[in-house]
């Protein structure tokens, strides 16, 4: 058993002018020989008056190092003491003071006299059975109980948070005490800074911790490298740990959902009862229970039923242990007798054990429900709901109604609950049998005498059926709406208050039914919002009201006149090009070859001119403003004359190889567009920046060529009023909810973004990758009906799937685009309108297909409803991660989809100098020769046989989902051995593919 003081002699001959611990008096700190100096002091002080061995000492001290060096002094004598904080109730300090019989304390009145005392050097050799200090908690009687621990547990305490017996400090690290220092945490971390951490340590007073701008202040200038704090506290202050933290210890309450991959997160269960952490667990990702993994020292610890035996393997039990240095609660035989029995502490937590062997928290002895043959923690959720509300308080309890068993969930927070988005939340953290059927708000918490909350008295839900019959539209907004809806999704009919997307509608089919309703002005993000005709026709008539009827064409001319900031999808591109400035990774080009015998080039190179002004983005130029921040502005004097150029085959063959080149960034023009005329045919050719265009863009602009061309008017641009729109709605209070709505359900977990990669390099060679993914429509269209969910949908699932099975992961994070065309208005517009939206799927082997599916349609359609705020650029931006792209699309090089009528051929040309934009993009494009697959990806990270074998393991998983009879459930377990069984081509190594030999 380690000797503490021992230790600390030993460090202190070492290493005497080392400065330990430091507080806001002893900003120079104290150096082991100092600290030697006055402990010895103190143990002196207490010698002269006979005190020694089972004798307690209080402590009654400011917060900071004295209290510290008080403690161990006291145990240089040889005898107990008890910490109290300088901020109790003078009533609870006498208690505590009677209670425990304390022969002296140490206070500040007397500390100069102590001080005073001449040293004595050396220590009074404790047994490991001799009182060595109580902690004082919370009692079921009214009043604090102590816990007697003795001197062996000093030792255990170092010990404990050795994982696999490794020192996880350094002697450069420096930590800052946060917790209260008659914690257990307190005195485990105060033991390991002087006896195996020969770091510094900085006690943080009340006042800086209350303070977070102090706080933050603390942890950067101190250059704090550890610290401790509980879960709920850490997520508090978030990022103000400052820069240097390296490891963070949290305890004291559940570390659900707590995770941030630049620390090393350790989850402590530790208790008064026991001294030292009786779980260490290594957080690796975000866990909706968080285990608290097992004890690092040797102790007996167990998983008991009611009647005191053992449980079976994987069955939940109360997680027992025996202390051998724990006495019990002082002066409360009865007490002890209740929570000691037969040697084992009997914690009052239900647990289980996972495959990996540590220990997982599921709630308190009695706490547990049983609905439907289903064992229920209500802790798990409580935990959830509390997450999703944002609330301190939230409780559940289990119900009986004749033969149907379910859950109530209460709160007391004066807040408006929407139950259909909580449990669809809900479904994304708990399985189904989980998820409470009713919620109600009541005034205050039912208690027992004890001061414990009395489940049993929580009230019984009045069950009422709330099924709806169909209800006529009330006005012609809502008439408009019912039709419209009804015409997209092949209904007979739909009444004002049914929901569109439980009705089967999803992004595609919203972006349809805006086309169908014609409401001027109506956008998707209403519908997403409103669902039902009744509440989108509201919601519709608070914008026309806020926008008192302006006229669309003015407020986009006067946004013209103005310059605007780029978007933050924008900026994303322009500082990944300008990353690689000489490359065309953002270059979106084409070239079609023309009929010059059905076709007048010069009629059409006016067209193609004309229709450039029809649409302002292709005439914005980027430039500094005196911020030194990057604006676009509409600049049409950049457009130079397109004229018809008449060249050889001969010669066309070498100059189509050379149009494709970088453009100028910053005050040139971002687009390029020439015709030419051979001996055989016309030739199309456009080249823009991605940043002011998108797949959708190329559609559009191509039809206006052709309205033109055939001589119609082509539908207006607005897309500098989207400008100005989106910079008025960064002000708004829905701005803000919708930045809540994404960091709530993304942040926190450390996700797998893109296959793991086969180097680390920053260089962005291009490598591509085409591959018929041979599915039928008929299939598609099947799956799509049985799961209701759209075929974008389904490609994010698949590209999930196949980076969880490749990365052997179970949290996994894409991105996808929505093409941002929000309201009728923006039908019509050219530029970069699509939004990034993330979904984050967590697997569960147990999971199933269905409820997988569930799962992404309801973040798509969340994703649409919040898109306003363009989290994916802005974290990707901050915290630097990358991750996959998933897009769904038509073939943007497909030029056929913009110009009906013409019979044009696309002509493969050169892209010249190109540039991976990510790590991996995924698209599926749509066109008239069916699915196929493209793949993007860093050549430079990435060997090609690693991309075919990933490319490989997406084709598989897709397939097997089509292939697979949707009436009878799949589990994702269930889903990855059947594609990686042995009759496969290629097996997982490490979470890499290798081709078997």
């Amino acid at each position: 058993m380690t000797d503490i003081l021992e230790l600390l002699q030993q460090y202190t001959e070492k290493a005497p002018q080392t400065p330990i611990l430091f507080d806001e008096v002893h900003t120079k700190g104290i150096t082991y020989a100092q600290f030697d100096d006055m402990t010895g002091r103190v143990y002196a002080w207490l010698a002269a008056q006979g005190i020694g061995k089972e004798k307690f000492v209080l402590i009654n001290l400011p917060r900071g190092v004295l209290p510290i060096i008080a403690m161990i002094g006291i145990w240089r004598a040889g005898a107990a003491w008890v910490l109290v904080e300088d901020n109790y109730a003078p009533e609870r300090i006498a208690y505590i003071k009677r209670d425990c019989g304390c022969v002296t304390e140490i206070n500040a009145e007397n500390w100069n006299e102590v001080m005073h005392t001449e040293p004595l050097s050396g220590y009074i050799k404790a047994d490991l059975h001799d009182a060595a200090y109580a902690v004082y908690t919370s009692g079921t009687t009214g009043n604090p109980k102590g816990v007697l621990h003795e001197y062996g547990n000093l030792g255990m305490a170092i010990e404990s948070i050795r994982p696999g017996g490794i020192n996880p400090f350094t002697g450069k690290d420096r930590l800052a005490l946060l917790a209260p220092m008659n914690f257990v945490a307190s005195i485990i971390v105060v033991l390991c800074v002087l006896n195996i951490f020969a770091g510094r340590m900085y006690v943080a007073s009340y006042a800086t911790i209350k303070n977070p701008a102090a706080l933050k202040k603390l942890f950067f200038e101190k250059r704090i490298t550890i610290t401790f704090l509980t879960p709920s506290y850490a997520r508090k202050i978030g990022t103000q740990t400052g820069p240097f933290l390296r490891m963070l210890f949290v305890g004291s309450e559940p570390a659900n959902t707590l995770y941030n991959k630049k620390l090393e997160l350790i989850n402590i269960y530790a208790a008064s009862e026991s001294g030292f952490a009786v779980g260490v667990f290594p957080i690796d990702k975000s866990y909706e229970t968080c285990p608290i993994g097992h004890p690092e020292v040797d102790i007996d610890i167990r998983l008991l039923n009611e009647d005191g035996t053992e449980t079976a393997e994987g069955e939940n039990g109360e997680l027992c242990f025996r202390n051998p240095y724990v006495r019990g609660y002082l002066n409360l035989p009865e007490e002890t007798e209740k929570s000691f029995i037969d040697g084992y502490f009997h914690t009052g937590d239900l647990a289980r054990k996972d495959m990996n062997g540590n220990y997982i928290l599921l709630g308190r002895r009695g706490d547990m429900i049983k609905i439907n043959g289903n064992r229920i923690e209500p802790a798990e959720i409580e935990a959830a709901l509390k997450a999703e509300l944002g609330i301190s308080w939230a409780a559940v309890r289990g119900f009986t109604d004749g033969e149907k068993s379910f859950l109530c969930a209460y709160y007391t927070d004066d807040i408006s609950v929407d139950t259909d988005a909580l449990r669809k939340n809900l479904m994304q953290r708990l399985p189904y049998y989980m998820i409470p059927a009713f919620y109600m708000k009541i005034d205050s918490i039912p208690m027992k005498e004890s001061g414990k909350m009395d489940r049993y008295a929580l009230p019984k839900p009045e069950i009422k059926d709330f099924s709806s019959d169909y209800e006529a539209p009330a006005d012609e907004t809502e008439k408009a709406l019912c039709e419209a809806f009804a015409r997209v999704l092949g209904l007979e009919r739909v009444g004002r208050r049914d929901d569109f997307y439980e009705m089967g509608g999803d992004s595609l089919s919203s972006i349809e039914a805006i086309s169908e309703c014609r409401l001027p002005g109506l956008n998707v993000n209403e519908i997403f919002r409103g669902r039902t005709p009744e509440k989108i026709a509201q919601l519709y008539r608070e914008t026309l009201e806020k926008g008192n009827g302006a006229d669309p064409d003015e407020e986009n001319r006067n946004a013209m006149q103005e310059e605007h900031l780029l978007t933050a999808e924008q900026l994303y591109m322009v500082d990944y090009q300008l990353y690689t400035p000489n490359s065309t990774m953002y270059n979106l080009f084409s070239m079609i070859k023309l009929d010059k015998e059905t076709v007048d080039l010069e009629k059409m190179a006016e067209a193609l001119e004309k229709a450039i002004f029809a649409h302002p983005a292709l005439l914005t130029t980027y430039s500094w403003n005196e911020d030194g921040a990057l604006v676009q502005r509409y600049t049409p004097e950049v457009h130079e004359p397109i004229h018809v150029e008449r060249l050889s085959e001969f010669e066309l063959r070498f100059v189509k190889d050379t149009l494709v080149y970088p453009f100028k960034i910053v005050g040139g023009k971002l687009y390029r567009c020439r015709v030419f005329e051979t001996e055989k045919a016309g030739y199309l050719f456009f080249d823009v920046h991605h940043s002011l265009f998108d797949g959708t863009s190329l559609k559009v602009f191509l039809k206006t060529v052709g309205m033109i061309y055939l001589g119609m008017e082509p539908d207006p641009d607005y897309y500098y009023l989207m400008l100005k729109n989106r910079e008025e709605e960064e002000q708004s209070a829905f701005y803000e909810e919708s930045r809540k709505y994404f960091e709530d359900r993304y942040l926190g977990v450390r996700w797998s973004g893109y296959p793991k990669t086969d180097h680390e390099s920053r260089d962005n060679e291009l490598g591509e990758f085409y591959y018929d993914l041979k599915i039928l429509q008929p299939q598609m269209k099947a799956l799509e009906k049985a799961y209701l969910i759209s075929r974008n949908e389904f490609f994010i699932t698949v590209a999930a799937l196949a980076i969880s099975v490749y990365n052997d992961a179970d949290d996994v994070k894409v991105a996808w685009n929505f093409n941002g065309r929000e309201d009728a208005w923006m039908m019509s517009t050219v530029g970069l309108l699509f939004r990034e939206l993330p979904i984050g799927i967590r697997f569960r082997e147990e999971g199933t297909i269905r409820e997988l599916f569930a799962d992404v349609h309801d973040q798509v359609r969340g994703g649409i409803e919040h898109s306003v705020y363009p989290f994916v650029d802005i974290h990707s931006e901050v915290a630097e991660i990358e991750e996959a792209y998933v897009l769904y699309q038509q073939d943007i090089r497909d030029m056929n989809s913009g110009m009906d009528g013409f019979e044009i051929e696309t002509v493969d040309i050169r892209q010249n100098q190109a540039a991976s934009q990510t790590y991996l993009d995924i698209e599926v494009l749509d066109g008239e020769d069916g699915l196929k697959l493209m793949v993007d990806f860093a050549a430079s990270r990435y060997e090609e046989e690693s991309i075919r074998k990933f490319i490989e393991l997406y084709v598989k998983i897709a397939h097997a989902l089509l292939t697979h009879n949707s009436q009878k459930d799949m589990t994702v377990k269930e889903l990855k051995q059947k594609v990686c069984d042995k009759k496969n081509f290629f097996r997982i190594i490490s979470g890499v593919f290798r081709m078997k030999r």
